[in-house]
């Protein structure tokens, strides 16, 4: 028992001395770093790959979810924080916009031709993997890292409930261009409901998916989740599948009731988000909401405290933080070395200048206060 006490002791201390050294209040009494902790060399090599950016490579993640463990990876402050920021309002203040014009300032940052060429060279490489990268080698840019993401999550998928081949059906929630999607199929061959507000990436996923032979496996619903899913979908699919898309919802928990509407008893939800890390104020968040249609940023806390009311039993929780200073280096980059060809695609000075402010200030926040979370959440509709 002394030693169980001893042990606790020294990570609640650990815990405290992060927050201490990021400047981060969690609202309990600071106290002065303990001095006599001895740095184990786990620990140094621990926070060495921290301080590369690596990330949690594919085959780590298999020993984490073979030993149920993987919402370790958050820290154990987690739960200690659920208490102070997992009720804050999580949906759109009173002076925010409407629900329906979140949904077309959405479709204005991602649905012009312009805008989609933006996001497909600078966050996707030219691929149709859009969003946040797990880089596995220190040689991978942007494209690679993406699909990483893409291959982690349906790995996710696939260890919280096996997925039965050819009969599987899912939800895309927010599918964008369709990337996750035509690797779900081709990988799992599921039957996949792409729910998208941007029209012309559902005509330009279902063109590629023809070109894949897919065709028959996907059919697109073009629809803003902030109005809610149909009715007609309850108890329908057997996984929701959504990446990056949550931070744009109005209302978060009336959008994760929804998603539980439309699981199966049993059915898995698998989504990934970009959030502010719990303590972090909005203001130092503020070179990604200027830039998104974010009316309010999640916090890791506040979807598993939402998860929970929502009655979906969150199965685990994967900490990807640790790439995102690298990533939006890498996006800065992506947007310099390709800055004539972007400007030749339609988009303005203006337009790439703002971008490039916008990704060396989130690089710099990123760097000294750790102000951003990236993660994925597993959930299971236990009804």
């Amino acid at each position: 028992k002394k030693k169980k006490k001893k042990k606790k002791e020294e990570e609640e201390q650990e815990i405290t001395n992060r927050h201490n050294a990021a400047g981060i209040n969690t609202g309990e009494k600071r106290v002065k770093p303990n001095k006599r902790h001895t740095v184990t060399n786990e620990e140094k090599k621990r926070k060495e790959f921290e301080r590369r950016g690596s990330s949690i490579t594919h085959r780590s993640c298999a020993v984490l979810m073979g030993g149920i463990s993987i919402s370790a990876l958050m820290g154990r402050n987690e739960s200690r924080l659920v208490a102070d920021y997992g009720r804050r309002s999580f949906t759109s203040s009173s002076s925010s916009s409407s629900d329906s014009d979140v949904g077309s300032k959405v479709v204005e940052q991602y649905d012009s031709e312009q805008t989609r060429q933006f996001y497909k060279t600078v966050m996707g490489g030219g691929g149709n993997d859009i969003h946040f990268g797990v880089f596995k080698s220190a040689d991978e840019g942007v494209r690679e890292a993406a699909a990483n993401t893409t291959e982690l999550m349906l790995d996710l998928m696939q260890w919280i409930k096996p997925v039965v081949p050819n009969a599987a059906q899912v939800l895309d929630l927010g599918s964008g261009h369709g990337g996750a999607t035509h690797t779900m199929v081709q990988r799992f061959g599921t039957q996949n409901l792409c729910f998208n507000i941007g029209s012309e990436q559902n005509d330009m996923n279902l063109k590629t998916c023809a070109k894949l032979g897919i065709e028959g496996n996907v059919s697109c619903h073009r629809g803003d989740f902030n109005l809610g899913l149909p009715e007609e979908w309850s108890d329908r699919f057997d996984y929701v599948y959504s990446c990056e898309v949550l931070c744009h919802a109005a209302d978060k928990p009336a959008l994760l009731a929804e998603i539980r509407r439309v699981l199966k008893p049993g059915g898995v939800l698998v989504f990934s988000d970009i959030m502010g890390a719990d303590g972090v104020s909005e203001e130092v968040l503020r070179p990604f909401t200027d830039r998104n249609t974010t009316t309010v940023m999640g916090r890791p806390s506040e979807y598993r405290y939402q998860l929970k009311e929502a009655a979906l039993r969150e199965v685990c929780y994967v900490d990807m933080s640790p790439n995102l200073e690298e990533f939006f280096g890498l996006m800065l980059k992506q947007v310099e070395d390709n800055y004539d060809n972007l400007l030749k695609e339609g988009l303005t000075d203006e337009y790439l200048q703002n971008w490039i402010n916008s990704l060396s200030d989130r690089v710099n926040v990123q760097a000294e206060h750790n102000a951003f979370a990236w993660g994925v959440f597993g959930a299971v509709n236990d009804a």
